[in-house]
């Protein structure tokens, strides 16, 4: 007989349904997410993309090389032009950023975004883990901005899944939300180049700066969106009386009325533009994912090719 104070798994993050995650890890190619992000027209891609570049040590300059890479310290002490030669990272920083704000803890069909959205950080952390690379979580919310440095192994792994457990923790007398732009700029004081960064959220507090900041990152990182949402925010409602319950009280939905149509279509076009302004138009591929699809599918799916993933989500939504 199962307690009735059980956590239910389709509503409360938990590491259960983390470490299930694991069983998928192979269907995953990270690899996809550089083609992803490289596909973006109009962009240039950085020399540093895929795994981060470790300083070796500088030599003379020989035709050819890349004066990007001057040692201008070293050719000033000796008066001869030397260049900086790198080598290659074993093991590639991948930074997972998750939305914790309150508009997660939501669902209509099959599970929370915020279970949801834990599911895919820890499938994608698993496939870093299988692939020798290192995996870093940082989260933002109604707690604020926290940060856990990439770490590589099973270690790295179960220390970002107490951190999601934790970071998704409700609590009911906090109800400010935090926006992505702020945690994009704490990210940008720790990222090395070579990075990988894979943006988990709804995308309803995006900010001002965001696309700014997406756009710096992109400059020597490898950056993915994954959408999460539910489906009664991506179509209208049957005209009814919904049932909704936040954080502070519970209230009646009446979308019989027309004014209330409304009101949810322009904020559902008025979010559609804010993805296409802040996120597209920053060289960001995004993978949406629904609260009752059959996930793991959609993401394998959606690294292979994001833009048509996106393109046929528009389509359905609009």
């Amino acid at each position: 007989m199962v307690s009735q104070d059980a956590p239910n798994p389709n509503t409360q993050v938990s590491a259960k349904t983390m470490v299930e995650t694991r069983h998928h890890a192979r269907q995953l190619n990270l690899t996809s997410i550089k083609k992803a992000s490289s596909a973006i027209s109009g962009l240039h891609d950085s020399r540093f993309r895929g795994r981060g570049m470790d300083y070796q040590e500088s030599r003379i300059y020989q035709a050819g090389d890349d004066i990007r890479n001057m040692d201008w310290r070293v050719t000033a002490r000796t008066g001869d032009a030397h260049t900086k030669l790198f080598q290659e990272e074993r093991e590639r920083p991948i930074y997972l950023i998750v939305d914790t704000n309150s508009s997660l803890h939501f669902g209509t069909r099959t599970q929370f975004k915020s279970v949801l959205a834990s599911k895919v950080a820890a499938l994608l952390g698993w496939s870093a883990v299988q692939n020798g690379d290192r995996i870093g979580v940082l989260t933002y919310g109604v707690n604020g901005v926290h940060i856990v440095k990439a770490t590589a192994g099973k270690r790295g792994m179960m220390g970002m899944i107490s951190h999601l457990i934790k970071a998704f923790e409700r609590h009911p007398s906090e109800t400010e939300s935090h926006p992505l732009d702020q945690a994009l700029k704490q990210l940008r004081t720790i990222i090395r180049p070579g990075s990988m960064v894979v943006l988990i959220s709804d995308f309803y507090t995006l900010g001002d700066e965001a696309k700014r900041h997406l756009l710096q990152l992109r400059k020597h990182n490898d950056v993915l969106g994954i959408k999460i949402s539910d489906p009664f925010e991506n179509q209208l409602p049957m005209p009814a009386l919904y049932g909704v319950q936040t954080s502070q009280r519970s209230r009646v939905l009446d979308t019989k009325q027309n004014k209330t149509q409304q009101r949810l279509l322009a904020k559902q076009q008025s979010h559609i533009q804010s993805l296409k302004d802040n996120v597209i138009k920053a060289g960001v591929p995004l993978i949406p994912i629904q609260t009752n699809d059959a996930w793991v599918n959609v993401l394998k799916n959606g690294l292979g090719n994001p833009n048509l993933a996106f393109n046929h989500w528009l389509g359905a939504v609009s």
